[in-house]
Order: structure tokens, then sequence, then C-alpha cells
């Protein structure tokens, strides 16, 4: 059964006032033509198609349109932005609250050659939300958001080129051989309650960033309570700033295909009723030296754990020949360790100064995972000890770290973290001396995040 009859009230509740749809007959809320709210979209807004207080996304949008903060907007089902051609663009306001229905697992999906241009502002986020009334949401209530770019990944064994590949959920083609392609801008957008169950082991990430090339803006993300990973990269080589995940179902931050993008200011917080790794990061899981390989740029990291989530828990996982270069990483209290580097191809790339740790700081009562079957040549202690700025210890110094309902990760003033950082010499990155994704001077998610339970 669809959800719209309880979504009528919530819309007009989070909506802050009650949509006025009546129309020019002023009797059954259209303008006694077109079966709208008398919206035309010949301003560049989108025809609200209006059913029980939402206006209704479904099938593909082929024409570029505006969604309004002043209506609340229903995906249903999959929605697509242009047909993996077209450069159509989905504009959103700031302040606009789109919903998935849960009913027909809504999702939205940008395909490649079109664009979203998602721009909000810290005093009006915009949000991608459960249509569930609050008290009632739950990871997995819909879908996700996903984009689809032209940047190169490494699925493809038999050398096709371009690389293309499918993505999960059936969300759509990616993948090419444009590093640089663009497809729109994220900032001061959250993402919440998503990552439903397509099919079994079919889950849909909070945000997918499937071939996303660098020209590509995204900063200042919220992924919270999402059933999947709150946000994964298959290849492509985007950029990401101020990246927030809570409270995931499975992996915090996920890579593979050959990711080549960056990240700086990223913060991870796992609740204890779920979870996997804070990071788990990949090359190709067949092939553990195809190219392009897994090699990003992280600078600026936090991962606070759960001790709560008692099986197969860590901080950071590099497998598979994923090889990052990492700066200023800080990881805490995960239950069986900060640090796991597995198979030989990952231990192959540190050895050889391809990928790389330093600056960084584990706080885990097990700083490094501990299996006595690894046959690898190499060890984590070996690998994060090859950079005499690397640390463990028993706290990074937090301020709040593991409030479920209003967490700081501020470092205080005593903290081992503060000066101790160092920042990529690369003019993408913020110069920042700090370890960690904060500063003692200040907490970039304050105001326009949410750390609800339901």
């Amino acid at each position: 059964m669809r959800a719209l009859p309880l979504l009528l009230s919530l819309l007009i509740a989070c909506s802050g006032k009650n949509e006025d749809t009546s129309g020019t007959d002023g009797t059954d809320g259209t303008d006694g033509t077109d079966g709208t709210d008398g919206t035309d979209g010949s301003d560049g807004s989108a025809d609200c198609v209006e059913e029980n207080g939402a206006c209704i996304l479904e099938g593909a949008i082929l024409e570029s349109v505006t969604l309004t903060a002043d209506k609340p907007w229903l995906l249903r089902s999959a929605v697509t932005v242009g047909d993996d051609s077209s450069a159509v663009t989905l504009t959103i306001e700031p302040g606009t609250t789109i919903y998935g229905e849960s009913a027909t697992n809504g999702f939205l999906v940008v395909t490649r050659g079109a664009k979203i241009m998602a721009e909000g502002s810290a005093s009006a986020p915009i949000r991608f939300t459960s249509d569930q009334p609050v008290g009632s949401r739950a990871r997995g209530d819909w879908g996700g958001l996903v984009l689809n770019g032209k940047a190169p990944i490494n699925a493809c064994a038999d050398g096709a080129s371009p690389c293309e590949a499918e993505g999960e959920g059936g969300t759509g083609v990616y993948g090419g051989d444009d590093p640089t392609d663009n497809s729109g801008v994220l900032k001061y957008v959250v993402i919440e309650f998503g990552g439903t169950e397509i099919s079994p082991d079919n889950e849909i990430n909070g945000l997918g960033l499937q071939g996303v090339g660098s020209g590509t803006t995204i900063d200042y993300i919220q992924v919270h309570r999402n059933l999947d990973d709150g946000i994964e990269f298959f290849g492509g080589n985007v950029g990401v700033k101020h990246l927030l995940i809570t409270h995931p179902g499975d992996d915090g931050i996920d890579w593979d295909l050959g990711f080549q993008g960056k990240i700086q200011f990223a913060a991870v917080i796992q609740a204890g009723d779920a979870g996997n790794h804070g990071m788990e990061t990949d090359s190709n899981a067949d092939n553990h030296t195809a190219t392009p390989a897994s090699a990003p740029t992280i600078s600026n990291l936090t991962l606070v754990g759960s001790t709560a989530v008692a099986e197969d828990n860590f901080g950071l996982v590099l497998r598979r020949g994923s090889q990052p270069t990492i700066h200023s990483l800080a990881a805490m209290e995960f239950s069986v360790g900060c640090l796991a580097i597995r198979d030989q191809a990952t231990f192959d790339a540190f050895a050889s100064g391809a990928a790389s740790i330093n600056s960084s700081y584990l706080a885990c009562a097990s700083p490094f995972e501990v299996d006595a079957e690894e046959t690898e040549v190499g060890t984590e202690e070996d690998v994060f000890g090859m950079d005499s700025s690397n640390e463990t210890g028993a706290s990074l110094g937090l301020t709040d770290p593991s409030n479920a309902t209003a967490p700081n990760l501020v470092p205080t003033g005593s903290s081992p973290l503060l000066g101790a950082g160092t920042t990529p010499s690369d003019s993408w990155f913020t110069a920042a001396d700090h370890i960690g994704a904060f500063d003692a001077g200040g907490d970039w998610t304050a105001g326009w995040t949410t750390f609800a339970a339901n």
C-alpha cells in the first residue's frame, strides 16, 4: 500500500505551511485543464502532478526542470534524469525536501550526460528523506541518490575501451574515458533513511558516485542512517569535501573499481545497533592489479566506531590492490581494530611507495588486525610504522564523540591531533595542520545536519 495518505500530514508539517494547491476555479486544486496544481512549468519549474499533498516524480525526466522549495516532491520507483545521452539538468532549490516512496522503493539516478544542480546552504539544506512519519522512519525506507558519469573505471576484464559497467540495483550504465566529466553540483545536501534492498544482497548506497568525474562539485554532504554503505565511489575521479556519514548499516565510506579522486574533511560515526567498517576500500575484487588502480588521495579523516558492533568491525580496511595516499587520519573505538590491510597487492603498493599513510593517529584497543592465518608478506604495524609521524594512543581527545544525538568531534585543547597534521601538495586541498576532519576552531557540521534516530 502506498504511503501517501500518511505522507499528507507529514509533508504539511515539514513544509511549515499548508500547501495551497487551489487553482483558478477554486474547487478541485487544479486549473481545470491539466490535472496539476496549476503550475505548468513555463518558468522552468517542474510541473506539480499532485497526489495527496505531494508533487509526484516518476519515470524519466527528459527536459531541464527545477524542483522548488515551496512544494514537497516524491520519488516514485526509479526516477532518472536524462536517458544516458541527453544534456538534461535537474535543478533543486535550497531548502527543498524530496521524499522517497517506501512502497515503490523510490530513488533518483542522474544519468551520464545529465546534471544535477542541488546547491543548498547551511540555513536551507536540501533534504532527501523517507516518506514515513517522523518517529517511524528507518534505514532502508527508500533508495538513495546515484550519479552516473563518464570517468574511467577498471571493471572490464576483457580490456573494453571505454570501460563501462551496470550499476547496482538497476541504477544504469556508468564509466567512460573522461576523467574531468561534470555531473553537476551537490552542496549542503542531507540524504537520510535510504538504502532499500532492491533484491537479496542488492541494496542502494546513500550516495552512489559511479564513474563520476572531477568536474563535479560535491561539498557539505551528510548521509544518515542508510541501510547499506553511506557513500560508495565506483571508479571515477570526483573530489568530495566536508562529508559526514552517520550511523550507516554497513560501511561508512567505500570505494572500488579504480577510484582515483580526492576526499578532505570527512567523518564517519557508527551507531551501536548496526555497521561494518568505517571505510572499506578495494580496487578490483577479481583482478587486484587491474588498471586504473584505486589510488585516491585522502586528507583529514575522522572515523568513530562503536565497540557494540562486535564482529568484523575495523576503522579502515584496505584490500584487493587499493593504494591510497592518506594524510591526517584519526580513528577510534572500533571493536576489532583501527587498521586492516589485506591481499598481497595491497601490501606491495605500500612497499613500492604507490600507497602511503602519514600524520595519522589510531586510538583503538587493538590498533591493527591480528590474524594468524594471514599469508601476505607484510603487516599493518609495519605499514603504519613506515612514517614516523604516525602514532597510536589511548584517546583522540575529542569533545563528545559518542553522544548518539549530538556528537561533537571537535578536538579539545589537549588533543594529540592539533598541530600534528599534514596536507597533500595539491591545490585542491585546503591547508590544515590538524589530524582528522575538525580543528579546534569550529564544527562545519553545525546547523544543517541531523542525528534523528527515526
